[in-house]
């Protein structure tokens, strides 16, 4: 189905009989594609001798439509779309240990088992947000892997920033926060002995056009469709994020500086009255400074210095915090 897709794509009308002698299938199994894809939303004419045209595109995360444009050197080159599966994560960590290179995309329309961070569900309702995992493969010590998660949000902010005119910002250490609410959440989670890193998956959770929220949430998080104003495609976003990650990349390579002076311009933490909730302790202060190692510095209540390294960061004010 992605090849007659693909073809389609171009725009021009090609006949059943020339996509059967292109794919080297009969004309039979030519026309089943084409249906399935009509039944996905797609409006595809028959113009007579001219064969199928292509008149409207859904708000498909299909392969062929995410790759179409796509202005990437390695991010997004292998791209597996689903229409289900339990995790895009668990699936992604399997085609890493069969190979799968570097750059490799797993999309899906419905994560029926979905995660967060410290184990909680994300739920990824069919057709209503973007679910994917990006496999890396960074040639690094364990030790210097924390960088990654702060990359990936300064892309996807980037990416949301750029297709949706809002002010995406980044909640440390890697929620993207717009107008205050929460709409992406990440998973980083990491393959490696104790000398090297062997890959990474970084899964991603965009809300899109969701517009109702589980009651816990429902003060705290909310959706691009919700916040624009407009309906947002998915598919000029996932392009959006894999170019803006591959830009990112380009800034890490520069060194540290580069890549935290974006990141700190796109915080919505430093300065900041926070709440740190780890699992030994509760405290509060303002959020001072993020660390090239990416550790948040934060000046307690009794003016103490203190580094936050895994812990859950809220900011009150603007996560629901009075």
């Amino acid at each position: 189905m992605d090849e007659v897709l693909d073809r389609l794509l171009d725009g021009e009308p090609v006949s059943g009989q020339a996509l059967s002698e292109e794919l080297g299938v009969t004309r039979a199994a030519v026309w089943k594609q084409i249906e399935q894809l009509r039944a996905q939303g797609f409006v595809i004419e028959s113009e007579g001798r001219q064969g199928y045209r292509l008149t409207k595109c859904p708000d498909s995360l299909l392969a062929p439509v995410i790759a179409r444009g796509l202005d990437t050197r390695w991010a997004g080159r292998s791209i597996v779309s689903l229409k289900s599966v339990d995790s895009t994560n668990r699936y992604a960590r399997a085609l890493a240990a069969q190979g799968a290179p570097a750059g490799t995309l797993v999309l899906a329309e419905e994560q029926t088992a979905g995660r967060g961070r410290r184990g909680r569900g994300w739920i990824s309702p069919a057709g209503e947000g973007i679910f994917m995992t990006l496999i890396l493969r960074p040639q690094a010590h364990p030790s210097q892997v924390a960088g990654l998660s702060l990359q990936t949000a300064l892309a996807v902010a980037r990416a949301i920033a750029r297709e949706t005119g809002l002010d995406a910002r980044i909640k440390w250490p890697n929620d993207i926060v717009c107008g205050g609410r929460k709409v992406c959440g990440m998973l980083l989670e990491m393959n490696a002995d104790e000398q090297s890193v062997i890959d990474v998956v970084a899964g991603i959770g965009i809300n899109v056009h969701q517009r109702q929220f589980a009651p816990e949430i429902a003060n705290t998080a909310s959706s691009l469709d919700l916040l624009a104003g407009r309906r947002i495609p998915r598919a000029p976003l996932v392009r959006a994020f894999l170019e803006e990650f591959e830009a990112a990349d380009a800034l890490a390579a520069q060194g540290k500086d580069a890549l935290m002076a974006a990141y700190r311009a796109r915080s919505a933490t430093l300065g900041q009255r926070v709440r740190v909730v780890s699992l030994t302790e509760t405290f509060t202060g303002t959020a001072q400074e993020i660390t090239d190692s990416g550790s948040l510095i934060v000046i307690d209540e009794q003016g103490a210095r203190r580094e936050v390294l895994a812990a859950d960061v809220s900011v009150r004010g603007l996560m629901g915090y009075a």
